[in-house]
């Protein structure tokens, strides 16, 4: 194998990862473990938990108005 083919190897292998993880972070399915873990630094502050559930109270509230 000449270096072109080897970088060429590399160059699949890196896209082949990097559909895999787009896939795997916008998969609709990971939505709620990812809305979790963007509260995690929040988890210690109850001003912000409470905020964040009026928002959500909210959220479901319009959305059931919409439908």
């Amino acid at each position: 194998m000449d270096i072109g083919t080897i970088r060429g190897l590399g160059t699949v292998v890196v896209l082949v990862a990097f559909v895999g993880l787009a896939l795997w972070v916008f998969n609709p399915r990971r939505k709620k473990d990812f809305d979790e873990a963007t509260q995690l630094p929040f988890a210690d502050d109850p001003e912000a938990i409470r905020h964040v559930e009026q928002a959500k109270a909210h959220e479901r509230a319009s959305g059931s108005k919409q439908q």
